[in-house]
C-alpha cells in the first residue's frame, strides 16, 4: 500500500515551508508540487530551469537523470515557482550569474550536489517538526500523483511522472465507492 499525506496535513505543510530557509522551501516545493524523485532533485541543473516567461514556466527532467530514462518537461506551479525564484534570487545568483551547468542544488564539503540521502533526511526533518510523522520524498510524490489524478486523466499523470508503463501510475487510482458512483453522475446526469 502507498502512504499519502492527508489533504489536512498537505495544506499543513505547504502553509509552514515559508518558516525553513530558502533552500529547504525551494525544495520542498519540488518535490511537493512536481512530483520529482529525490535522484532527479539533486541531479537539476541551473539550465534545466525555464522562469522567465511567466506564461510557460517549467523545469526539464534530462532523460539521463531519471529512473527510466525518458525525459520530460513539468510545468512549475505558482508556488514552486516563487519559491525557486526566492532560492536563486537571494542565494544561488545574488551578485554574479549562475552558469547553466552548475547543479541547482550544490552540496557542501566538495559534492557537486545534494545526496538523496540528504534529501530523505532533509524531507524527514521538516515532517517531523511539523507533521510530528516520519515522511519520505516518495510519501511526496504518491501525494503529487493522487492529487493529479483528482483533475487529470492518467496517461496525464503517467507523463508528469516519467513511468513507462501505465501500470505503474495505475496504483495511484484507489477509487472508492463514493468516486464511482459521482462518475457515474457526472456522466450521465
Amino acid at each position: 500500500m502507498i502512504r499519502l499525506l492527508s489533504n489536512a496535513d498537505f495544506t499543513r505543510l505547504q502553509d509552514v515551508l515559508y518558516k525553513f530557509s530558502d533552500k529547504e522551501h525551494a525544495i520542498m516545493a519540488i518535490l511537493m508540487y512536481c512530483g520529482l524523485r529525490a535522484g532527479e532533485l539533486i541531479r537539476l541543473r541551473i539550465k534545466d530551469l525555464d522562469i522567465d516567461d511567466p506564461r510557460e514556466r517549467e523545469l526539464h527532467v534530462r532523460g539521463q537523470t531519471t529512473k527510466t530514462g525518458a525525459g520530460r518537461f513539468m510545468p512549475l506551479p505558482p508556488l514552486a515557482t516563487e519559491a525557486l525564484e526566492n532560492y536563486l534570487r537571494k542565494h544561488r545568483c545574488p551578485h554574479t550569474p549562475c552558469s547553466p551547468q552548475d547543479f541547482l542544488f550544490p552540496g557542501s564539503a566538495g559534492r557537486h550536489h545534494l545526496s538523496v540521502h540528504g534529501i530523505e533526511q532533509l524531507v524527514n526533518r521538516i515532517c517531523r517538526k511539523v507533521l510530528h510523522k516520519h515522511i519520505t520524498p516518495h510519501t511526496l510524490r504518491h501525494t503529487y500523483a493522487t492529487k493529479l489524478l483528482k483533475y487529470s486523466n492518467i496517461r496525464e499523470v503517467q507523463m508528469l511522472l516519467g513511468h513507462k508503463k501505465l501500470s505503474s501510475t495505475e496504483i495511484y487510482t484507489h477509487p472508492n465507492k463514493q468516486d464511482l458512483a459521482k462518475s457515474v453522475k457526472k456522466t450521465f446526469s
